[in-house]
């Protein structure tokens, strides 16, 4: 496993494992996981340069999408689970 995630190994559960084996994402992929709606998650992906389009393909890199949000500290977690800012 790359990255950071070692570190947090006791909180992942299958689903975590699973979306961490993507390097790219679909945004469908990314309101799932992260809880953003469509247009807030395509903005932050642009914003943190991580945001690819081909065509009609549209694909978000998540380790630079990661990196992003711990940086600006948009999404706290909290046993691994994803919650609102306090």
């Amino acid at each position: 496993m790359t990255g950071q995630a070692w570190k947090y190994s006791g909180d992942l559960d299958e689903r975590d494992l699973d979306f961490l084996q993507h390097e790219f994402i679909t945004i469908t992929m990314g309101v799932e996981y992260y809880g953003f709606s469509v247009r807030p998650l395509t903005r932050i992906a642009v914003e943190a340069g991580a945001f690819y389009k081909i065509g009609k393909m549209a694909r978000i890199n998540r380790n630079r999408f990661d990196e992003y949000l711990r940086e600006k500290q948009r999404i706290p977690r909290i046993g691994g689970k994803l919650c609102a800012k306090s």
